[in-house]
């Protein structure tokens, strides 16, 4: 199917108990070969004793649909990423409160009625952030306007709505449609062009990256060279391809706490396995502490 390519391995996780089938699941998105979720799933999978089949499929911006008509009843669910998810949430039959107020879906769970979407990316960015963002009133920056930044924005907000948010993105117009999405949710944020990126970046107790790996090289180039520039507080790169990246060695050479997006990932796969073995993104999973050491071990970080 043209725009459809299936990576090789197994995946897929279901939400409703249907018999027989080998249950399959996958991340679809593109581009999708870097994609580690087809190694922590599967990791997960075996602690669980469950025998499903995890996949990785390639699929391009406005092919979601396509890909889901061709899909058996052996698929139970997805794991979305980009450029997807808000395709899926406009695809998806019903929507999780979290999807719903963040107009962002990163999970597709099968239903008698179609497809749930769930965004569990609020949850993976809380749970990475731990106590950072739980009080006070912390001044938080926010790099990008994409979906994943707009998840960042609530993340931060519905953790602690004393947080002052400031989202610095080249888009406005994107950046616009994630305030409107805050203010219908009771929420304030500040927008800020990325002109004004390294007068942001002094003033923030907690720097949240949401941009593509290697997106802010340039302005780690220039930040190194700055003498006076003093980064205070946390940085938390979504991005992990290549840790610790160069913005946040910034923050690395002068021993203040920076964050690899692998935590995101794995307790945002957490919360998807949730979904997918029993609908409910609150009920966590049998011995979830060994779920999460074996994900951490399946990517060599224990």
């Amino acid at each position: 199917m043209q725009n459809i390519k299936r990576q090789s391995g197994s995946g897929w996780l279901g939400c409703e108990r249907i018999p027989v089938m080998t249950k399959q699941y996958a991340v679809v998105g593109s581009p999708i070969s870097h994609s580690k979720s087809p190694i922590i799933h599967r990791a997960a999978h075996r602690v669980l004793s469950l025998d499903w089949n995890y996949s990785a499929v390639e699929i391009s911006e406005g092919r979601l649909l396509q890909f889901l008509e061709t899909l058996d009843d052996s698929w139970h669910g997805l794991s979305v990423t980009m450029p997807l998810k808000l395709e899926a949430t406009r695809l998806a039959s019903e929507l999780d409160p979290v999807a719903q107020v963040t107009r962002v879906t990163n999970t597709l769970c099968r239903t008698q009625q179609g497809w749930k979407g769930f965004n569990t990316d609020v949850f993976g960015i809380q749970s990475a952030l731990k106590d950072s963002i739980s009080s006070g009133a912390p001044r938080v920056m926010i790099l990008g306007s994409g979906a994943t930044a707009t998840s960042a924005v609530f993340a931060v907000l519905l953790s602690n709505p004393a947080s002052k948010v400031t989202v610095v993105a080249r888009d406005a117009m994107k950046a616009k449609q994630t305030r409107s999405l805050a203010l219908d949710a009771g929420f304030s944020i500040d927008i800020r062009s990325f002109k004004a990126l390294y007068r942001s970046l002094a003033a923030a107790d907690i720097v949240i990256s949401t941009l593509p790996a290697g997106a802010l090289d340039s302005y780690a180039t220039k930040l190194g060279r700055n003498w006076f520039f003093k980064p205070r507080g946390l940085f938390f790169d979504i991005a992990y391809s290549s840790w610790p990246s160069a913005f946040a060695s910034a923050w690395v050479a002068r021993s203040l706490p920076a964050v690899s997006g692998i935590e995101m990932l794995i307790f945002q796969a957490i919360a998807q396995l949730r979904v997918f073995t029993s609908g409910d993104v609150d009920a966590a999973l049998p011995n979830e502490r060994a779920v999460e050491l074996a994900m951490r071990d399946s990517l060599g970080l224990i």
